[in-house]
C-alpha cells in the first residue's frame, strides 16, 4: 500500500513541476520556485515529462518547444507529428506526501572483464535539431540544455535473480540459445538472400558499442536525451547508433541507426535524372533524382556480462537526406519500468552494473532501383522524386490501358499532334498530367468505378480514335484490336476479347503465339490478352488463372520479331477491378517500373517480370516475403500485401524490334505546346452537341480526383449511328454496367467494346449480335439493344454467380421461353419467364433428388396445377402439402391436423385430411413437421 501512495505521489508532483516550468533554470529564476522532487520513485516513472501519445500514423515531433528533434522514418512509429501531450492536473498541497522513505539503493556489483570488441561510449550529450526529413544533427549547447526535456534522476533496483537448475535444463533444452557476440549467427540473419542477380551485395561492417553509465548514479546522473556511438564506416558512408535511453516520446528504449554521411549540410541530397523514364517539357523545371542507399540492418543490445541475454531487430531500409536515420522507437519488448527484470528462459537481467552493450550489422546493397526498401511517407512525392513518375490514386483498369500507349515515343508524339476532339483531349490531359508530375486536391479518394478490364479499355480507345484521327497511322501503331470473327476471310487479327491467346495449358506466351489458330497483325505497339478465367461447368463457378506463363523478353509473330515492352497484371480476386502497370520504357535490359494504387516504384527484371508471370500450380496464393522489395506505402502496408495476391499478368504489350530505336530514345525533355484548355482541364465544345442531357449512348459521372480546375463536367458526345453505336454495348444502365472514360476526372462511360462484335443477322438496325467477354465480367452471346445496351433477343448469360441462362431476352431481362442452370444448387428450369421471373408454364428438376416439378408458376413461385415426379425427400415430408414450397407451420383447429403453412392454412375452410370444419387456425414457431 505504501509503494502505491509513493508512485500516485511522484508521478503528480512530477508532472506538476513539468507543466509549471520548461527548464530547470526557469523553475529557480520563478518567484516561487517548487520544491525539490524527492529522491525515489518507482521504475515506471523514473523520468517524467515522457509521456506516450496515441497511435498514429506519420513522423514523431520534437518534444514541447524545443529544438530536439526524434529520430526520423521508421517502421514502427506511433507518434502523429506537432502532437504535445498535456501534463494531468498537478494535486493540492494538502494531499502530498510529505517525507516520504527513501527506496534502498541498488546493489552494485563488480564490473565484469571489459571486451575488446567494444567501444566505450564517448558521445557528448547530443540531441538531433529540427531538420525537414526528422534525422538528427549534432546540435548546440547552451539553447539545448535549457530546452531538453525534464526529467528526475531515480535510481534503479537491479534485478540479480539466477534461473534454476530446473529453468537452466529448460534454456539448454530449447536447443536455440545464441550469444550476442555470435557474429557470424547475426550476419547470416541479418543480411539475407537479395535472390536477384540485379541486386549486388556491397560492402559490410558493424558498430560494437558499450554503453557503461545506462542511469548513472545520485552524484554522476545520466541526463542524455540521446546518446550516440562512435562512427564506422562502411559502404563510403559514416554510420552510427542512435540510442534514447528514456524512450524517443515512449516509455520503451529506442533505437536508431543513422547515416552520418547524409546528415552533414555539404551532402547533396538530390542529382540529375540520368535518362528519366518520360521526358520532361522543355518549358518545366528540370525533374531531380533522390540519392539513396539500400541497407541490410539489424541491431542488438545485450548484456555484456552475459551476451546470452539480448534483445534485437531486424530490417532494410532506403536511406536518403530527408530519411537519414531508421530504427524502432519501441525497441524493448517491455517499457523501461520492465525490461530490467529477468525473464523466464533468461540466464540474466538484460541490465547489470548499469551497463548495456550494442552490435549493429550493416550491409550495402548495390541497388540500381533506388527504390528497395523504401518507406516513405508520402508516396506521390516519393514516386516522383525516386523514379520521375507521377501516381494515380485509385489505380483503375484504364490507366493500364493508356499509360503504356503514352510511354511508347511515337504514340505519344501522334496524340499531341492530334486535332482537339473528345477522346484526344482526355488522353491529352492525361498526358499532361503525366509530364507536369501533379495532381488535384481529390487526389487519392475512393471512386465508385465499375468493373471492367484493361482490355476493354485499350479497344474502346483504339475505336474512338480511329474515328477522330487518322485511322491509318493509328492501326499502325497499335492495330486495330478487332476481336475475332469481327472481319471474315484472311484479315489479320488482334489476340485479345474472344480470340485471346490459349494460355492455360501453354509454358511461354511463344508457345501460345504458335498455337494460335488465326493470324495475327503486327503493329509498331502490340497487344496480347492472356486466358486468366474460366468457367468451370462441373462445379458450376467462375475460376480465376493463375497458372505460370512465361513472358519472353524476345517473341515472332507471323515472323516479326517483336521486345517486351509492357504488361499490366490483375490483382485480388476474380471480379477485383485492380490492375496495376509495368512498363520498361528504355527497352531491353534496362528497368521496369511500376504504377500501382497511389505510387509508381522502379523494379528489376526479376521483380516486374518473373514475379508477376503466375505459379507453379493454379490458385496458389502468394505469401508476402518479410522484406519486400517493391516500395509500399506503410499506412497501407497490409492492404497492399493482401491486394498482391494472386497478381499474375493479364495483357502483354510487345514493341516491333524495328521501332525499338526511336521508342526507347527517352530524351531528358521534349517540347510540346500545351493546349491552354488541356492545362485547365477545360473540355473543347464539340459541334452539335447538347450540354445539358448527354444522350442514352453516354452515362456522365464525376471522377474522385479531379484535375479540373472549375471542376466542370465534359459536354456529351455527340448521336451516333446505328451501326457505330453498335459497340457501345457496355455503355447501358442496366446490363452490363457503365464504365469511366477518362483518368480522373470526370466518367465518360459511352465505352465500347470491340469484342461486342456485329453480324448481319439481326433485321433491326438497333440491335446486333454481340459476345462479352472479358476479365471479371458476366459472359454473354446474342442479341442486344445497342443504343441503350440492354439484352434483347436470343441470348447466352453466364453471371458471375455461375447461374447459366439460354433463352430470350427482352429490355434487358429474362423474357419468354429460356433455360437456367443455378450456380449453388445445379437445379434446371426451363420454361416461360417474364421480367426475370419464372412466370407461366415450366419445368424444375432438382439436382439434389432428381424430382422434377411441372406445372404453373408466378412471380417466382410455384401456382396453379402441377404434377410432381420423383421419390419424397425428408425436405419435401416437412413443406406444405398445399403448395409445396414453404415449411408447415400452422395447426387447424380443432381437429388437429398440421400439414400446411400459414399462407395456405388461411385459405381453406375445411381441413384435407378429416373434412372437418376449420374453426380456428394456430400458427407453431420452432417446430419442423416431418411426416412418416
Amino acid at each position: 500500500m505504501w509503494n502505491q501512495l509513493t508512485y500516485c505521489h511522484n508521478v503528480h508532483v512530477s508532472q506538476a513541476y513539468h507543466k509549471t516550468y520548461k527548464s530547470p533554470k526557469q523553475a529557480m529564476a520563478a518567484p516561487n520556485p517548487p520544491s525539490p522532487m524527492p529522491p525515489f520513485a518507482p521504475a515506471s516513472h523514473l523520468f517524467v515529462g515522457f509521456q506516450e501519445v496515441h497511435p498514429q500514423s506519420g513522423l514523431m515531433a520534437s518534444m514541447n518547444t524545443s529544438s530536439v528533434q526524434p529520430a526520423g522514418q521508421n517502421h514502427d512509429r506511433y507518434n502523429d507529428a506537432g502532437i504535445v501531450p498535456p501534463p494531468p492536473p498537478a494535486i493540492p498541497q494538502d494531499q502530498q506526501l510529505v517525507n516520504p522513505p527513501a527506496l534502498p539503493q541498488a546493489t552494485q556489483l563488480l564490473n565484469p572483464p571489459a571486451d575488446p570488441n567494444l567501444q566505450p561510449n564517448t558521445a557528448s550529450a547530443e540531441r538531433p535539431s529540427d531538420s525537414d526529413g526528422g534525422s538528427g544533427s549534432e546540435g548546440t549547447d547552451s539553447e539545448e540544455e535549457d530546452e531538453q526535456p525534464q526529467f528526475q534522476w531515480r535510481p534503479v533496483e537491479e534485478d540479480h535473480s539466477e534461473p534454476c537448475e530446473d529453468e537452466l535444463n529448460y534454456i539448454v533444452g530449447r536447443g536455440h540459445e545464441h550469444s550476442a557476440s555470435d557474429h557470424e549467427y547475426w550476419e547470416n540473419k541479418t543480411f539475407f538472400d537479395l535472390d536477384d542477380p540485379d541486386l549486388t551485395p556491397g560492402e559490410k561492417g558493424r558498430i560494437d558499442w558499450l554503453v557503461e553509465h545506462f542511469n548513472g548514479t545520485s552524484e554522476n546522473p545520466n541526463k542524455e536525451y540521446v546518446m550516440k556511438s562512435p562512427i564506422v564506416r562502411i559502404g563510403n558512408y559514416d554510420w552510427r547508433i542512435k540510442f534514447y535511453p528514456k524512450g524517443n516520446n515512449t516509455e520503451y528504449l529506442s533505437v536508431y541507426l543513422e547515416c552520418v554521411t547524409m546528415q552533414a549540410p555539404d551532402f547533396e541530397g538530390t542529382e540529375d535524372f540520368p535518362n528519366p523514364p518520360l521526358p520532361c517539357l522543355t518549358s518545366m523545371e528540370k525533374l531531380r533524382k533522390r540519392r539513396s542507399v539500400a541497407v541490410q540492418l539489424s541491431v542488438v543490445m545485450y548484456n555484456p556480462a552475459e551476451p546470452r541475454t539480448y534483445e534485437h531487430h531486424a530490417d532494410a531500409h532506403q536511406f536518403t537526406k530527408n530519411e537519414s536515420d531508421y530504427g524502432w522507437t519501441r525497441f524493448t519488448r517491455y517499457a523501461r519500468r520492465d525490461f530490467v527484470f529477468r525473464n523466464h528462459g533468461q540466464r540474466q537481467a538484460i541490465l547489470r552494473n548499469d551497463k548495456l552493450a550494442f552490435s549493429a550489422y550493416i550491409r550495402v546493397v548495390e541497388d540500381p532501383t533506388g527504390c528497395l526498401w523504401a518507406h516513405g511517407s508520402n508516396p506521390f512525392e516519393d514516386s516522383i522524386a525516386l523514379t520521375g513518375l507521377r501516381p494515380f490514386s485509385p489505380q483503375k483498369p484504364m490507366f493500364a490501358a493508356e499509360i503504356p500507349l503514352l510511354h511508347f515515343g511515337p504514340f505519344r508524339d501522334f496524340i499531341t499532334r492530334c486535332k482537339d476532339t473528345k477522346i484526344v483531349f482526355w488522353m491529352q490531359t492525361l498526358l499532361w498530367k503525366m509530364m507536369s508530375r501533379k495532381h488535384s486536391q481529390f487526389y487519392g479518394q475512393p471512386d465508385g468505378c465499375a468493373p471492367s478490364d484493361t482490355i476493354a479499355w485499350l479497344k474502346f480507345l483504339s475505336r474512338s480514335l480511329r474515328k477522330e484521327t487518322n485511322s491509318e497511322i493509328l492501326n499502325g501503331l497499335i492495330g486495330t484490336l478487332n476481336p475475332d470473327n469481327y472481319f471474315v476471310g484472311d484479315e489479320r487479327q488482334s489476340a485479345i476479347g474472344a480470340n485471346r491467346l490459349k494460355t492455360k495449358n501453354a509454358i511461354s506466351i511463344q508457345a501460345a503465339v504458335n498455337a494460335h489458330t488465326t493470324v495475327l497483325e503486327t503493329p509498331a505497339l502490340m497487344t496480347l490478352e492472356l486466358e486468366r478465367q474460366e468457367y468451370d461447368r462441373k462445379e458450376r463457378k467462375w475460376k480465376k488463372l493463375t497458372n505460370r506463363v512465361l513472358m519472353e523478353d524476345q517473341i515472332v509473330v507471323s515472323g516479326t520479331p517483336y521486345t517486351l515492352f509492357a504488361f499490366t497484371t490483375h490483382c485480388g480476386d476474380l471480379e477485383s477491378n485492380k490492375f496495376n502497370v509495368y512498363v520498361r520504357p528504355h527497352g531491353p535490359s534496362k528497368l521496369w517500373y511500376q504504377y500501382t494504387d497511389g505510387s509508381v516504384s522502379c523494379l528489376t527484371y526479376k521483380q516486374a517480370v518473373d514475379k508477376h508471370s503466375g505459379f507453379s500450380e493454379l490458385d496458389t496464393p502468394i505469401k508476402p516475403k518479410p522484406h519486400s522489395s517493391s516500395r509500399v506505402d506503410p499506412t497501407m502496408r497490409g492492404y497492399r500485401r493482401m491486394e498482391e495476391q494472386n497478381e499474375v499478368a493479364h495483357a502483354v504489350t510487345y514493341m516491333r524490334d524495328d521501332c525499338v530505336a526511336a521508342a526507347t530514345a527517352s530524351p531528358t525533355t521534349e517540347s510540346w505546346d500545351v493546349p491552354e484548355n488541356v492545362r485547365k482541364g477545360i473540355p473543347p465544345k464539340f459541334k452539335g452537341v447538347v450540354n445539358d442531357e448527354p444522350p442514352a449512348t453516354a452515362i456522365y459521372e464525376t471522377f474522385s480526383e479531379s484535375a479540373l480546375d472549375n471542376e466542370e463536367a465534359p459536354p456529351a458526345p455527340p448521336e451516333e449511328d446505328a451501326r457505330t453505336s453498335s459497340f457501345d454495348t457496355d455503355a447501358g444502365y442496366a446490363t452490363p454496367n457503365c464504365w469511366p472514360m477518362d483518368g480522373e476526372d470526370v466518367v465518360m462511360s459511352d465505352a465500347d467494346d470491340e469484342s461486342i462484335h456485329t453480324n448481319d443477322e439481326p433485321t433491326d438496325p438497333t440491335v446486333a449480335k454481340v459476345t462479352i467477354d472479358h476479365l471479371g465480367r458476366e459472359f454473354y452471346e446474342g442479341v442486344m439493344r445497342t443504343k441503350i445496351a440492354e439484352y434483347h433477343g436470343q441470348g447466352h448469360l453466364i453471371s458471375m454467380n455461375g447461374d447459366e441462362y439460354v433463352g430470350n431476352f427482352r429490355d434487358g431481362q429474362k423474357d419468354g421461353m429460356g433455360k437456367m442452370i443455378y450456380g449453388n444448387t445445379g437445379n434446371i428450369y426451363e420454361g416461360e419467364w417474364f421480367e426475370d421471373e419464372q412466370h407461366g408454364y415450366g419445368k424444375l428438376t432438382e439436382a439434389s433428388t432428381g424430382n422434377v416439378f411441372e406445372g404453373g408458376w408466378k412471380n417466382g413461385r410455384k401456382h396453379g396445377e402441377f404434377v410432381l415426379k420423383g421419390t419424397v425427400t425428408d425436405e419435401d415430408k416437412g413443406c406444405c402439402s398445399i403448395c409445396y414450397d414453404k415449411e408447415i407451420s400452422t395447426a387447424f383447429y380443432d381437429c388437429g391436423h398440421v400439414i400446411a403453412c400459414k399462407d395456405c392454412a388461411h385459405k381453406i375452410d375445411s381441413c384435407p385430411v378429416c373434412r372437418r370444419r376449420v374453426l380456428a387456425r394456430l400458427e407453431l414457431f420452432g417446430v419442423k413437421m416431418i411426416f412418416e
